[in-house]
């Protein structure tokens, strides 16, 4: 899209010049004060939250794909939502307003940036939080939180080619045990599956759909290349969250431990000639909105009946439903919360009204 001629620099111009004219700090309206977990609730949560990059939900093997991308997942228990739109076709958009307190069809780049978010409101309850990022940056969503970048070999100790996804969780153990009190909520933004360059994003190990197309020229590789490609990228994320969660695993006896993933936007690899991501949301394929969810919950998560769960599994949802799903995990009481957008409580209303 950014060789697109004359839109590219038209539009560049304008979004330059608007920049500009902007003048002195943005104000950031104040939600969720009232945010508090009751004192009733004395047992600890531990969340990670996998935040991916272009994964496709079709392209999951836990949603019906005949290839196997997902065999350690599969062997995990795990949840995967099937029919999750995605609030925006590109990174800039979708990873604000997942955490956005506004709704897809309210949702813009000056109101998510002048108003707190779900991690703000978190952290108005007593949550810790560590944002840790392999990917270009948070895009303003960890602004006000501890942030760490992991895309250099100094802090991350997987580093090949590019620094990988996995490396992510070192040190994470000293960071928790240096909790002593309250919650915890890590953020882990992937690389994941970022185009057009699919061969970067996972090591040899995992070149295995071939042949691969192992350069970022996409116009010089086969569809049938492409795919392969991705898939193996896919099959990279799918060995990471089989590591977060055997690292959760590992916390079970001492907090009530969570997985929640969620990818930002899909991705076009050829269909009807299109290639990537990024068009206008109205206009934009499947492919390119129809993203994977995925939730894992510990042996000692609270008042969750894996079964109900797994009936919304192929309901429609969005990323409208993460800010009060990420507020129902740690059972958060505030007048900005809607249990009727969070996956656990519509879960629990399913359990009480029966099949």
């Amino acid at each position: 899209r950014y060789y697109a001629n004359p839109l590219t620099p038209i539009y560049s111009a304008y979004k330059f010049g608007k920049t500009r004219l902007k003048s002195g700090p943005v104000e950031v309206a104040v939600i969720g004060e009232d945010a508090a977990i009751p004192a009733a609730d004395i047992d600890r949560e531990l969340v990670i939250m996998v935040l991916g990059e272009t994964a496709r939900a079709d392209r999951f093997s836990l949603n019906g794909y005949e290839r196997e991308t997902n065999p350690e997942l599969a062997q995990q228990g795990v949840i995967s939502f099937t029919d999750v739109s995605s609030c925006g076709t590109s990174t800039a958009i979708s990873v604000p307003c997942m955490f956005d307190i506004y709704d897809q069809a309210d949702f813009s780049s000056d109101k998510s940036v002048a108003t707190e978010n779900a991690l703000d409101v978190l952290t108005h309850a007593g949550v810790n939080i560590l944002w840790r990022d392999n990917n270009s940056d948070s895009k303003g969503v960890a602004d006000r939180i501890a942030f760490q970048d992991f895309r250099s070999p100094e802090v991350n100790p997987v580093c090949d080619e590019e620094c990988r996804d996995v490396g992510m969780l070192a040190g994470l153990a000293d960071f928790i045990d240096g909790q002593d009190d309250g919650d915890i909520l890590i953020v882990l933004h992937q690389m994941g599956s970022h185009g057009p360059a699919y061969y970067r994003r996972y090591p040899d190990a995992f070149r295995v759909f071939v042949p691969s197309c192992d350069t970022n020229e996409l116009d010089s590789c086969s569809e049938e290349e492409i795919g392969n490609t991705y898939d193996n990228t896919i099959l990279y994320t799918d060995h990471f969250l089989g590591q977060v969660i055997e690292f959760l695993r590992d916390y079970d006896d001492r907090f009530e431990t969570v997985m929640l993933y969620a990818s930002d936007h899909g991705e076009s690899l050829g269909e009807s000639g299109l290639y990537l991501h990024g068009l206008p949301y109205w206009l934009a394929p499947d492919a390119q909105t129809r993203v994977p969810v995925i939730l894992w919950f510990g042996r000692n998560y609270y008042d969750v009946d894996g079964d109900a769960v797994r009936r919304l599994k192929d309901e429609p949802l969005s990323h409208d439903n993460l800010f009060h799903t990420l507020l129902g995990v740690f059972e958060v009481h505030t007048g900005v919360y809607d249990g009727s957008k969070d996956i656990l409580q519509k879960s629990r209303d399913l359990r009480q009204t029966g099949p």
